[in-house]
């Protein structure tokens, strides 16, 4: 069985195309055949065994070692974080002995500018041989892709949110669970592929203002897995993070199960108690999980009037509130800055167009607020 992740339904044809052209079949290895893929998408309602009949969501519980292939198409949101190499680490579980992962990859300077992979940043952490001796996790095939297999060892774990998910719920129990309209597996399967892009784009975001200085970061919302998976990221420096969210339950479980994992310092505040995270001074504040971020931003520039906000929604930068501050744009789609005048180039020809219309569009947006 061979199959390729996408984000949507209107990015298939594109994203085969990618695999099935004539450059990207180095070792005679990895070019499909277009009848033989089976398409999957992050945004698909079905929670379903993949098949040809329909596009089910490609976070489906896999049986280990049950699939042949996997292509990883140009619209499928993974990013170059501990969520996505979780992830990957993941997917060399479901394929079989022989099977292998097949994903695009970026050239260095592209790679880093988005927060993508490149051949270096897989090499960095999924290599397992040692000189020549012993067969690789990652293969070179082509300008452009790169391929994942078992290798001499298995990757360690990394930590991250999404290993949390994966043990926690345990494939088996969810499979058996899982009804054909399961609207309570959706909401939480969606929410867990959110966490992956955003928390990308907050590291991204961090990495620009910071490279890796130490710093406290803050997050004022829902979704306690957000401040989590920033926290544990290998590309930054977090020794405190403050968590001000009313879902309490969440912190909890995400507090105890990476207590033991990793050094930083974590502090619950209660929902909207921006008085106290003012008091404790952190370099860094997010606002996207909520329904009124901008009543939110307006607190927050109040009591943290030092700190950089990173805020996601409709924002109006001509209001005299921010007038203390710069204000710069980051993309939705990749984890880059969006500098006007500038190009933003995507493998895919639709993202590309998609990136570079976003400043403008007439949506949610993420902003970054510097203090003067």
């Amino acid at each position: 069985m061979e199959l390729i992740f996408h984000k949507s339904e209107k990015y298939i044809d594109e994203d085969i195309f990618y695999y099935i052209s004539d450059q990207r079949d180095k070792h005679s290895m990895i070019k499909p055949k277009k009848e033989n893929l089976i398409s999957m998408t992050v945004e698909s309602d079905y929670l379903k065994f993949p098949s040809k009949g329909e596009v089910n969501n490609a976070f489906y519980p896999f049986e280990k070692n049950s699939i042949d292939k996997i292509y990883i198409g140009l619209s499928f949101p993974l990013f170059s974080n501990n969520w996505a190499a979780s992830y990957l680490r993941y997917l060399l579980k479901i394929i079989k002995k022989d099977g292998a992962i097949i994903l695009p990859v970026y050239p260095e300077e592209q790679a880093s500018e988005k927060g993508m992979w490149s051949r270096s940043f897989l090499e960095n952490i999924f290599t397992s041989r040692t000189g020549w001796t012993g067969t690789n996790n990652v293969w070179a095939e082509n300008d452009g892709v790169m391929s994942m297999r078992i290798g001499k060892t298995f990757p360690k774990k990394i930590n991250s949110t999404l290993n949390y998910y994966l043990e926690e719920s345990g494939n088996q129990s969810y499979r058996t669970q899982l009804s054909d309209n399961n609207i309570d597996n959706l909401k939480l399967i969606k929410n867990i592929w959110a966490i992956s892009r955003v928390s990308q784009i907050i590291e991204k975001i961090i990495q620009d203002a910071f490279e890796n200085k130490k710093i406290i970061y803050c997050d004022v919302g829902t979704s306690p897995s957000l401040p989590f998976e920033v926290t544990v990221s290998n590309y930054i420096n977090i020794k405190k993070t403050i968590i001000s969210t009313e879902n309490s339950q969440s912190y909890e479980n995400l507090n105890n199960y990476f207590s033991y994992r990793v050094d930083s310092e974590y502090i619950k505040l209660n929902d909207r108690d921006i008085v106290s995270v003012g008091n404790l001074n952190p370099d860094v504040i997010s606002i996207i999980y909520n329904k009124d971020n901008v009543s939110i931003l307006e607190e927050v520039i109040k009591c943290s009037p030092n700190s950089i906000v990173i805020v996601y929604g409709d924002l109006d930068i001509s209001n005299d509130s921010y007038k203390n501050y710069s204000i710069e744009m980051y993309s939705s789609i990749v984890a880059t800055r969006l500098d006007e005048g500038k190009i933003i180039n995507h493998y895919s020809d639709a993202i590309e167009k998609e990136i570079n219309q976003e400043s403008i569009a007439n949506t949610s947006k993420i902003y970054v607020l510097k203090p003067n």
